[in-house]
């Protein structure tokens, strides 16, 4: 800089050497901010114009050329353009210098595909700036100077003395690019090298999707379905970030801008959820899983909302930073299910670090926290392409895999199909040695007929004391009842309360003998032979209305009813059902504190079963009891104090077989509710 400045100053005198090299340095020392060397351009390659430019941000874009050129805050730039996503104009001063072999030619080359608005000026004879190219995806692409994917405008060089030159860029995406410089035809063959790799790149990414396109056609698996639209967003994406589709179809610089963005806020929910799906969260983790989900989703939302409204610089910083969040917790919890894997997790940190990282460069390219280079330049498309790559290979293996453990599982079928048969023609001769056992079994008889006498006599005598016991049971309540009827007979005006009391009292004893008497009643058909199951078809709403009638007989909303399972028909004997249900809620109120609940649901079961559950908070079962609950006249030790017959349970088991189901004991208690469960075919 300075040889060169001494050529255009003419020798001064001896006397005044000193002050004028005095000047000469304050001059350099003031303007060393701005100044920056000479590029020199020689034929051979593309020549990087970093380290040779000065910068100067426009706020708002209103300064000229000529004002631009004058100004004082021009900094020196010692890399390429990294300011992230702005709104500022910006300015580049460039001095270039042809070399006396170099041709006269030359393209000045901008690597980002993205930018709005770029312009070139140059002095005229006066010495003002003058607009002497313009690119940019505002302006229409047919009066573009040079028909590339990138603006690129010509520069001719008629002159071998230096020349300054003034760049003006504005663009409403990351403003990062690199500026070089190249003769038409080392730019037609390196334009010629990137089209046959981007093709190579877009056109293996088609292959994919349509290979997982037909693939999820004929299996219906979901996660080709989610890969083929994984892959749909990012060939978009590298597809409009490259600029091939805006110089394919002639894309207005707007459209493609807001297509490109919406691609990218569309692209941060699905690939959390891909991610997912190849963690198997759902299955491991389902809370984490669904919030992860439902805030990208939310962050990708007002992302686009966002860029539709016009800010997209806005809605981008918003979408990398979810994005690069994303990224790290899908890292971290893979890590952190590393100790646990079963394989996920090791293929999720080979296959989608690769992708990650790419991504990772490219947002802190776009951040201006890295250089632009040509690594940084491309790391989304070559991380994105080795990411396809690979887990396209994953998908493969994946089927493979189960396509052989398919063949393994026919194996194994085939072996136990062998094996069932050697079984059968055991069978065969067990039972033919069975037969001829018979006579050997039939000594066994006479033994079996006194078991069954024994039997009888103790059911006899279970009748017995039953008789005995209901003669007592019955007495208690018609005492209660003929005192509570003379009580309030002699004290007509007595007060509310105790008239009310009275009236409890006499309603508990009915109630007693009414739950004795349907048991006895009920017990009694049971033994007789004249029909005593005739089912019919029941509407929903007649099951509804008895169990509402039952939890009715209940004050004070004891019995806390939840039928929302309830099916709309059911085969069945309604009356015995009464039955059944009436007595496992007399059960759990018996065993159950007055001041709590206890609950009846109507359970969905599967293979189209019915179920009813009863559950009462209450002392735990004891083991020994458990195998006797359903016996007839069975009553267990906490039992003893209350009434009742010892025919509620049986009687529930035994119009359950009625019914074709069952009844059984589902929780003993201790830890939990006290749960019967009735249940019968549909």
């Amino acid at each position: 800089m300075c040889s060169l400045i001494s050529f255009f100053i003419p020798r001064p005198a001896p006397f005044r050497w000193w002050v004028l090299l005095a000047a000469l340095l304050l001059t350099l020392v003031g303007t060393s901010v701005g100044a920056q060397p000479v590029l020199q351009l020689d034929a051979g390659s593309s020549i990087s114009a970093s380290g040779h430019l000065a910068l100067l941000r426009d706020p708002g874009g209103q300064l000229a050329a000529d004002a631009t050129g004058e100004a004082s805050s021009w900094q020196a730039l010692p890399g390429s353009v990294k300011l992230g996503y702005t709104d500022d104009a910006v300015w580049l001063r460039l001095s270039v210098q042809r070399g006396s072999d170099a041709p006269v030619r030359w393209l000045l080359k901008f690597s980002n595909a993205l930018l709005d608005d770029v312009r070139l000026y140059r002095r005229d004879a006066s010495g003002h700036w003058q607009l002497a190219q313009r690119s940019g995806e505002e302006q229409d692409r047919r009066l573009w100077p040079i028909d590339a994917r990138n603006p690129v405008l010509p520069l001719q060089l008629n002159s071998a003395e230096p020349e300054p030159l003034l760049l003006r860029v504005q663009t409403r995406n990351a403003l990062t690019t690199r500026l070089e410089i190249a003769t038409p035809e080392l730019h037609g063959s390196e334009s010629q090298r990137e089209s046959f790799y981007y093709g190579l790149g877009l056109g293996f990414g088609l292959l994919l999707v349509l290979f997982h396109a037909l693939f999820w056609l004929k299996t219906r698996e979901m996660v080709n379905a989610w890969y083929v639209a994984y892959v749909g967003l990012a060939l978009q994406s590298e597809w409009l970030t490259s600029g091939l589709a805006q110089q394919a179809f002639g894309l207005p610089g707007w459209l493609s801008d807001h297509w490109l963005s919406l691609v990218l806020c569309t692209a941060l929910p699905v690939g959390v959820f891909y991610s997912d799906l190849q963690l198997g969260l759902a299955q491991r983790m389902p809370r984490f899983s669904r919030g992860l989900i439902a805030v990208f989703s939310a962050i990708g939302l007002i992302a686009a909302m966002l860029v539709i409204a016009g800010n997209i610089g806005a809605g981008m910083q918003l979408m990398q930073l979810g994005a690069l969040t994303a990224m790290v917790l899908m890292i971290g919890t893979a890590l952190w299910l590393l100790p646990r894997d079963d394989g996920r997790a090791r293929a999720f940190l080979l296959v989608f670090g690769i992708y990650y990282a790419g991504v990772t460069v490219a947002f802190l390219r776009n951040l201006g926290l890295l250089p632009n280079t040509v690594i940084t330049q491309n790391a989304t498309a070559l991380g994105t392409l080795v990411h396809m790559l690979v887990m396209s290979v994953r998908l493969s293996e994946g089927y493979d895999r189960m396509r052989r453990e398919k063949e393994a599982a026919q194996q194994r079928l085939v072996a136990l199909v062998g094996q069932q048969n050697e079984l059968l023609e055991q069978e065969v001769l067990r039972r033919t040695v069975a037969l001829r056992q018979e006579i050997a079994r039939r000594e066994y008889l006479e033994v079996e007929l006194r078991a069954a006498l024994e039997t009888e006599r103790r059911t006899r005598q279970s009748q017995l004391d039953f008789i005995a016991m209901i003669s007592h049971e019955f007495r208690t309540p018609l005492a209660i009842i003929n005192t509570t009827a003379q009580q309030i007979a002699r004290n007509l005006d007595a007060a509310r309360e105790k008239t009310l009391a009275r009236c409890t009292n006499l309603r508990d004893a009915a109630k007693r003998m009414m739950a004795l008497v349907d048991e006895y009643l009920s017990t009694d058909r049971m033994n007789t032979e004249q029909a005593p199951f005739q089912p019919r078809e029941c509407s929903g709403e007649e099951l509804r209305e008895l169990l509402d009638d039952l939890a009715a007989d209940w004050p004070d909303a004891r019995v806390r009813l939840h039928d929302a399972a309830l099916p709309e028909r059911l085969w069945c004997d309604l009356e015995l059902l009464r039955v059944a249900v009436r007595n496992l809620l007399a059960n759990a109120d018996r065993h159950t504190l007055p001041d709590l609940q206890f609950d009846l649901e109507v359970l969905a079961r599967p293979q189209g079963r019915f179920a009813i559950r009863v559950s009462n908070p209450g002392a735990e079962i004891p083991s020994d009891e458990v195998k006797h609950l359903f016996e007839k006249y069975f009553r267990g030790r906490q039992a003893q104090q209350s009434p009742g017959a010892g025919l509620g349970l049986y009687l529930v088991r035994r119009i359950a077989e009625l019914h074709g189901g069952e009844a059984y004991l589902e929780s003993s208690g201790g830890d939990g509710a006290v749960q019967f469960q009735l249940s019968i075919p549909m």
